[in-house]
């Protein structure tokens, strides 16, 4: 048996097969325009509150630096993840009933060994890439710090 420690960034509440319920989650369909425009939008991602039907529109070429008299955008529209067999879970639902139901499943990663829950479907939060990154450094050098001292 493999008995290393263990990243895991997977759904916490697919893990156990779902038993005590699915964890709520919003998903999102991503629709491409290309523009006959140098830049459609000032910025390479531009979110929107509540103003528009979508909640971001990112613009490649700005991330790129490409040059031309076209542009492609994407348009994210966020919707109810309903069906995991064809939907990605993005953004966790967070309210009180969703944190104790997170925290059921989250206790019974707690009696796996070398077991290390990481980023926004394992933890069930909202995390900003930087934070995401900044936390997989720091627990691969936990890791190596505590396999090392072992």
């Amino acid at each position: 048996p493999f008995s290393g420690p263990i990243i895991y960034t997977g759904a916490a509440d697919e893990l156990f097969g779902c038993k005590y319920g699915r964890l709520p989650y919003r998903t999102l369909d991503f629709r491409f325009e290309t523009h006959p425009v140098d830049f459609w939008q000032s910025h390479g991602t531009v979110n929107y509150t509540v103003d528009q039907d979508y909640t971001r529109i990112t613009e490649f070429k700005w991330l790129t630096e490409q040059t031309g008299d076209k542009t492609t955008i994407m348009r994210e529209y966020s919707r109810a993840y309903e069906d995991p067999a064809t939907q990605i879970p993005y953004y966790a639902i967070i309210n009180d009933d969703n944190d104790a139901l997170y925290a059921r499943y989250r206790r019974l990663t707690d009696a796996l060994p070398n077991f290390h829950p990481l980023g926004r479907l394992a933890e069930y939060r909202y995390f900003n890439m930087d934070k995401v990154v900044a936390d997989a450094l720091a627990a691969s050098e936990k890791i190596l710090t505590e396999t090392a001292d072992a």
